[in-house]
């Protein structure tokens, strides 16, 4: 009887770390457009951006930005480039060049992008695999070829799936040498 309670109250143990960890790792829900969260806005994005970030060269801000689509093994790329002595953006075409971190450059086919009403360059660009790639910005200002690279990763890396497994993982290897304790301890007669 005293075993049977005490396996009953390990199983409702088990049970509640298992909710707990379940209600902590689930996702939150938000307004969204395109499933990238509404608000927080800046001023030269007509969406919050999930990933960005500003490199400097010579004159020029170069502000790279890439968006996921919900769905989708495809991803919109955005630039933003701004003269910081002038305060003005760029007005010329830009190459984007993706490519894989382990790949030549020299076999990827290049997009072409034009500066949209809202002074930004966007791509979309569809992708095989997950993993990180690389980012390469090209464009000429009349005076200077400028090559700018950025770093991005795509796939489904959510850490709390992770958390999530080694939490059960932990309770259940718990519970059995739990259990198997328990059995030696009955067949020795010492049980507490």
């Amino acid at each position: 009887m005293k075993d049977c309670l005490l396996k009953i109250n390990l199983l409702k143990c088990c049970l509640l770390a298992m909710v707990t960890v379940l209600i902590f790792s689930s996702v939150a829900q938000a307004h969204h457009i395109r499933g990238i969260p509404h608000y927080s806005y800046k001023n030269n994005y007509p969406e919050t951006p999930v990933y960005e970030i500003a490199e400097q060269d010579g004159r020029w801000t170069i502000t790279f930005t890439y968006y996921a689509i919900p769905g989708q093994k495809a991803l919109d790329l955005a630039i933003y480039i701004r003269d910081t002595i002038t305060d003005s953006v760029f007005y010329a075409p830009v190459n984007f060049l993706v490519f894989g971190t382990r790949e030549d450059p020299d076999h990827s086919h290049p997009f072409t992008a034009y500066r949209n009403p809202t002074n930004i360059y966007k791509v979309g660009w569809v992708y095989e695999d997950e993993g990180d790639y690389l980012v390469r910005i090209s464009f000429d200002d009349g005076k200077t070829q400028h090559n700018v690279l950025f770093e991005l990763s795509v796939g489904d890396n959510n850490p709390l799936w992770m958390v999530l497994i080694i939490s059960v993982s932990i309770i259940l290897i718990f519970a059995i040498v739990v259990g198997v304790i328990r059995k030696r301890q009955i067949k020795t007669g010492r049980v507490t």
